[in-house]
């Protein structure tokens, strides 16, 4: 049974794309409020010191709260990265204890660091997000 537990998508193309929570569309559907950060994955040092910087990594914020609705990756690791993220979606907590977490260097998850920097930015110096 799934209802009310998050079902975690992964395709295991090159690059690979895994994805959880909520998508923009079904955001908008139920009328919540939210930021949406997205960073190329040329971002993640780990990325780029594999070369394999092709993709992305974004994640939706709710508006009125630092909770994460949604996250999604594209690219190398992208299904160990999003793993990252559900475990703190499960465990209800904010995004900013991602963006504040110490994580070993370098590493993919390491990426989420860069990710909710710029989330935080966005949301608190005025820096242009979508909705």
């Amino acid at each position: 049974m799934t209802i009310g537990r998050q079902v975690p998508f992964c395709l295991f193309t090159d690059p690979k794309y895994a994805r959880v929570g909520m998508t923009e569309k079904e955001a908008k559907a139920q009328g919540i409020g939210y930021h949406l950060f997205k960073i190329p994955m040329a971002a993640v040092l780990r990325a780029r010191s594999l070369m394999e910087t092709r993709g992305f990594l974004k994640c939706m914020v709710e508006r009125d709260s630092d909770r994460i609705l949604g996250f999604a990756a594209f690219g190398v690791g992208a299904g160990e990265i999003m793993g990252c993220v559900q475990i703190a979606m499960l465990g209800r907590m904010p995004y900013t204890t991602l963006r504040e977490a110490i994580l070993a260097h370098p590493t993919i998850p390491e990426g989420l660091t860069a990710l909710f920097s710029l989330a935080y930015l966005n949301r608190h110096c005025g820096i242009t997000d979508k909705e």
